[in-house]
């Protein structure tokens, strides 16, 4: 089982397949298991490393001091510790912030990038909207707070069957590596640290795609539409039948895109 050690923690990470090296960046309160739905399929073009963020997943301890500047540095160090000269960065809501910052701070590192479900950078709106969610798991019963988390992740389809609504909240609560109550709230006060703008050169020395799933009610196409328009070189991607969790509604479709970026990459 690797692991990254840090100052303070240890970072779980795994690694499948061959090829160009592409790091997948999880969102908050999930980790590297969230891609299970696509990493299969695009380890059949390429080396896929998943880490654990902090306060996520089989990373230890499982609440440590976090924020956006130490997320890129614990991905940079995972790269020198591998050998890694330059990645392909994909991430997933904050690990698209994550991304984007990383690219920011070391710009020379990234081969290309894909943000999936984010902007460049968070708005105090969905800070305001973690930190409550936060605050109401400690109070709420957790069938029920998953039940209201669902309802940011997913498209209104997905309550049409009560059944798999049910199935996906004993399979999260269940879950052996479940992130806790403290660990969700640390990450979500971590997240003021994500409002500052971040500094990417004018014109982007890699290849950059933002997806969306066309039903995401956290970031809208349109969101991401006005977050990118200074970055004309980014191409967005809006995937049918999918909200912010878009790699678990339309895992066809999130693959097939991706794998066609990968595929026709030009720098």
């Amino acid at each position: 089982m690797p692991h990254l050690s840090r100052p303070g923690i240890d970072h779980y990470f795994d690694s499948v397949g061959h090829g160009q090296p592409v790091l997948l960046l999880a969102g908050l309160a999930s980790d590297s298991a969230s891609w299970n739905p696509v990493v299969a399929k695009l380890s059949e073009r390429a080396n896929i490393i998943r880490m654990d963020n902090r306060c996520a997943g089989q990373s230890r301890p499982s609440i440590i001091d976090t924020s956006r500047a130490l997320m890129v540095d614990d991905v940079l160090a995972l790269l020198d510790s591998l050998g890694i000269d330059k990645v392909t960065l994909v991430g997933h809501s904050m690990g698209a912030l994550i991304a984007w910052a990383v690219a920011a701070k070391a710009p020379e590192r990234i081969k290309a990038l894909v943000a999936v479900s984010a902007p460049f950078t968070v708005d105090p709106a969905r800070v305001d909207l973690f930190n409550t969610l936060a605050r109401l798991r400690t109070q709420a019963n957790e069938a029920d707070w998953f039940r209201l988390l669902f309802q940011f992740l997913f498209s209104a389809r997905f309550f049409d069957n009560e059944e798999q609504v049910i199935s996906a909240i004993d399979a999260s609560m269940a879950y052996p590596h479940k992130q806790s109550h403290d660990a969700f709230a640390a990450q979500c006060a971590a997240l003021p640290s994500y409002l500052a703008p971040i500094h990417l050169p004018t014109k982007l020395p890699f290849d950059a795609l933002a997806l969306t799933g066309a039903n995401d009610k956290l970031f809208t196409p349109n969101d991401l539409h006005q977050s990118y328009a200074n970055h004309p070189e980014v191409t967005l991607k809006v995937i049918d039948d999918a909200a912010h969790s878009v790699h678990w509604e339309n895992a066809e479709g999130f693959v097939e895109v991706v794998s066609d970026f990968l595929a026709n990459q030009t720098r």
